[in-house]
């Protein structure tokens, strides 16, 4: 098994594990009389209350950074890839947190 069926592994193990733990929460609220998906609920997962979140502006938004990250992953994988996994590995290293910090200051 190698590290690109390891990484496949987990991200379908996340992608299907996600969802039913949130039914779980929905529902025993939902038997227990309470409201099922609250304001708090959005700024917890999210940072915005549901109008924001749901609001097209946000969306353009958030495809216009996804196609920038899928984009600059690719060149980087393309260009670095023939220089070995470390150059690959360390170049996603530096792309992924500049990502995460560029990204919030973009979705304000």
């Amino acid at each position: 098994m190698n590290i690109g069926e390891i990484l496949i592994w987990e991200a379908i193990n996340v992608l299907l594990l996600i969802p039913p733990v949130m039914v779980l929460v929905m529902l025993t609220r939902w038997i227990r009389g309470r409201f099922v998906f609250t304001d708090r609920d959005w700024l917890f997962l999210l940072g915005y209350n549901r109008e924001k979140a749901l609001s097209l502006r946000l969306w353009v938004r958030f495809v216009k950074l996804w196609f920038a990250v899928v984009f600059v992953g690719l060149a980087i994988g393309y260009y670095l890839s023939p220089y070995g996994a470390g150059w690959l590995v360390g170049a996603l290293f530096v792309a992924g947190p500049a990502a995460l910090f560029i990204a919030p200051k973009w979705l304000r």
